[in-house]
């Protein structure tokens, strides 16, 4: 699996180390799958130990028999009455047959693991699991992952459970991880757990291994989309494109000149006319359209701005698929922490690596346009069409885009974002080119820009 720092494959790319990991809100987490060490909270010893023991050890019956014992603890510690000490007495040992038998009955398991590698934000990755049992008796399972990040959520909550799996015996479970968020996300192996004998206590051995999943941005596809027109000349033609039912575009037969290549010799006409004729080519005229994504996230930025930017990458995924679909030739620039651009052509595949890199991008607390700026100059003599995706109207991307429509390219500008924009889009010269996307817009969903 790709990390985000090296997302795309092709193209040119400019690879910073990938970021830390930024902590979610301070929450405390309530489900035992998750990995305790992301989040606020959590970042001491005492307080990770303390959370592992109460929701990796404790069932919800045992919670409210430690209450009860904690009870007829203090309880007993101030007042003489003998029959306070006899519950309490109970109440201890069952507590340690409970803990001994745990001990005693830790799970002895093989595991085999397979998912999908990739999934969009909002879906479910299916886990397929198949486990052997290695104790001598049978037992009763329950597995859940280990450590999942703050993006993933198991479904069912508590994991899948099987029932009486006898030595050398195998069973099949199948367990959901709701992905919330796009990126690449790991998780460190999976939890096998059994509340033998009376379900107080659990024991459990966790299999280590590191478990990854890229999560594409979701998005609804265009049914049309308006791209200023204009072609280029693509030195290499088809070179660009997929090699695979490509071929030079056929115009008609001619008569052999002195240099022409052997092996377009039409050897029926040839013997037909009793003459030398040869087929004759041309190289394919391609459209190259550029996708400009906006990344700018100013620091402390709102959750609506940092909502505006997924809907941002959302929709620039929507156009690079349409792309796709109409055989464009596409190149991708954006700068989070990392520079992107992925020049790619016509294949099942290319859609597949842009996405990758739409996983992977992140907001940017500096204006990008400093380094997209340079790096899609150099490639404009070839591009006919620039579309591009912003967070705002304002002075700096009225510049960048004057300084792309003054070489001639056709502009598309998609700003996405339900605030007022800093300048009116209406008050420019460019106002025509200017589709605004707000968050009920998007909600509804895009079929047309």
């Amino acid at each position: 699996m790709t990390d985000a720092g090296a997302c795309a494959i092709e193209g040119s790319i400019r690879l910073l180390p990938s970021p830390k990991p930024v902590y979610p809100p301070s929450t405390i987490p309530r489900n035992r799958s998750k990995d305790i060490t992301r989040y606020v909270y959590f970042q001491g010893a005492i307080s990770r130990g303390l959370w592992r023991f109460i929701y990796y050890r404790l069932t919800s019956a045992s919670g409210w028999l430690l209450l009860v014992t904690l009870m007829f603890l203090g309880y007993g510690l101030n007042t003489l009455d003998q029959q306070a000490y006899t519950i309490l007495a109970y109440l201890l040992c069952i507590w340690i047959v409970t803990v001994a038998s745990a001990i005693w009955a830790r799970p002895r398991v093989q595991l085999s693991v397979q998912s999908a590698d990739r999934v969009s934000v909002g879906m479910t990755l299916s886990v397929d699991l198949q486990v052997t049992q290695l104790r001598r008796w049978r037992q009763d399972l329950s597995i859940i992952p280990h450590r999942l990040p703050p993006p993933l959520d198991v479904a069912p909550e508590d994991g899948v459970r099987l029932t009486g799996l006898g030595i050398g015996e195998s069973a099949r479970a199948t367990l959901g991880l709701v992905c919330a968020e796009r990126g690449v996300h790991h998780w460190h192996g999976f939890r096998v757990e059994t509340d033998f004998p009376f379900g107080l206590f659990r024991a459990y051995c966790t299999l280590p291994g590191t478990h990854s999943v890229l999560v594409t941005p979701s998005f609804t596809p265009l049914t049309r989309l308006h791209v200023p027109t204009g072609r280029r000349y693509q030195p290499g033609g088809v070179a660009m494109a997929s090699q695979i039912g490509d071929s030079f575009e056929f115009i008609g037969n001619r008569e052999y000149r002195e240099g022409d290549n052997l092996r377009d010799m039409d050897w029926r006409a040839t013997a037909r006319l009793n003459r030398p004729i040869v087929r004759e080519y041309r190289e394919e005229y391609f459209l190259r359209v550029g996708v400009v994504l906006d990344t700018y996230l100013p620091k402390n930025s709102s959750d609506d701005d940092r909502a505006n930017f997924e809907r941002a990458v959302s929709i620039t995924a929507a156009v690079s698929d349409y792309m796709a679909r109409s055989d464009y030739i596409v190149d991708i620039f954006a700068a989070g922490p990392n520079l992107y651009h992925l020049t790619a052509g016509r294949s099942i595949a290319y859609l597949d690596k842009i996405l990758e890199i739409l996983a992977c991008v992140e907001g940017n607390p500096q204006e990008p346009f400093e380094e997209i700026e340079p790096e899609i100059l150099e490639s404009l003599a070839q591009i006919t069409s620039v579309i591009c995706v912003l967070l705002d109207w304002d002075e700096r991307r009225i510049q960048f885009v004057n300084d792309l429509a003054s070489s001639g390219t056709g502009i598309k500008v998609i700003v996405v974002r339900d605030k007022p924009c800093t300048m009116d889009p209406a008050a420019t010269s460019f106002s025509d080119g200017i589709h605004l996307v707000t968050r009920s817009q998007f909600s509804a969903g895009l079929a047309v820009l």
